[in-house]
């Protein structure tokens, strides 16, 4: 029998594909948190990677279940769908190709029947702003856009997540992707430095076929405002190094991958203001009525705040 909420109803049972990646060993870890039984899809070479063995036994021990299969392998693909009743795809954005491989996925959750939920992988930015950026994230994150209208399209019940740049990665390289960890002495600026830059999810009607967006307030956040944080945290001022637009995207284009499309993001954020593209965007972007905020829908949850963040950094 499935476990049960605090409020008595039965959990629903989750499958998370791409469980291993960056992205998908959190979603696992939150899903088992939460209580719901939690499947992981596997490919069975991935037992063999350095890293990866020990993160799927940490999976077992949890209490998850392994399945072994591929998004390739479609009848296998069917049958691991089939125990769940949502499913969360985390798999990567190495290429256009990679992203749009979730077709297969919907093709499959359509096969098996009976899915209450498919959270497909965006995550990160905005997509919408897909075709104002640089590329490779130009062509990338438009691999997104087809794959959430593939998704709505289907009649799949749905929810996306928008979690704008996954901040746990810039914030300890204040704004930098080439830092290797917070600045010591010195730090690289992009731009001026002014612009600002699921688990209740899955079975709340309120996010039902919505664009679910994480947006604390407090935590809009410009990168100077950001280093002025850290240097308090640290007690002394930082040489700074401002790198204009012009700079950034020449950078961009002799870059290679993934830095070339961490940094056509920064462009898009930092640079030239997702603010500012949000209003450029809305031709093709998703309506009002089609957004809700996490911070709104659920107050009572612990968001971390920047501050918060630095100080576990120190």
């Amino acid at each position: 029998m499935a476990p049960k909420s605090n409020s008595g109803k039965m959990l629903s049972s989750i499958l998370v594909i791409g469980g291993t990646g960056n992205v998908g060993r959190h979603l696992v870890t939150a899903s088992i948190n939460a209580g719901h039984p939690t499947a992981v899809l596997v490919r069975p070479a991935t037992a063999g990677v350095s890293g990866k063995a020990e993160l799927m036994e940490a999976f077992k021990s949890c209490g998850a279940r392994l399945v072994y299969g591929d998004i390739d392998d479609h009848d296998g693909l069917v049958a691991a769908i089939r125990q769940a009743d949502v499913v969360i795809s985390a798999v990567g954005h190495s290429s256009p190709e990679e992203v749009e491989s979730q077709l297969k996925i919907l093709v499959a959750i359509q096969e098996a029947g009976g899915v209450k939920r498919f959270v497909p992988s965006e995550y990160g930015c905005d997509v919408e702003l897909a075709e104002h950026m640089l590329e490779p994230a130009r062509s990338i994150l438009g691999a997104k856009v087809r794959v959430r209208e593939a998704v709505k399209a289907s009649g799949i019940p749905h929810t996306i997540i928008s979690s704008n740049w996954l901040q746990g990665f810039l914030l300890p390289r204040a704004g930098n992707p080439e830092a290797s960890g917070p600045p010591n002495n010195s730090v690289t600026i992009f731009g001026d430095g002014k612009l600002q830059v699921a688990m209740k999810a899955v079975e709340d009607p309120r996010t039902l076929n919505k664009i679910l967006h994480l947006r604390p307030q407090e935590n809009l956040c410009s990168v100077d405002k950001l280093i002025s944080l850290w240097e308090s945290k640290i007690g002394k001022a930082l040489e700074k190094t401002y790198v204009c637009e012009e700079e950034l995207v020449k950078k961009v284009q002799v870059s290679p991958f993934p830095l070339n499309f961490q940094l056509a993001v920064l462009h898009a954020t930092l640079v030239a203001g997702e603010a500012n593209l949000t209003d450029k965007a809305t031709a093709t972007g998703a309506s009002t009525g089609e957004r809700v905020e996490a911070t709104e829908l659920y107050p009572d949850m612990n968001y971390m705040t920047v501050e918060e963040y630095l100080d576990g950094l120190q």
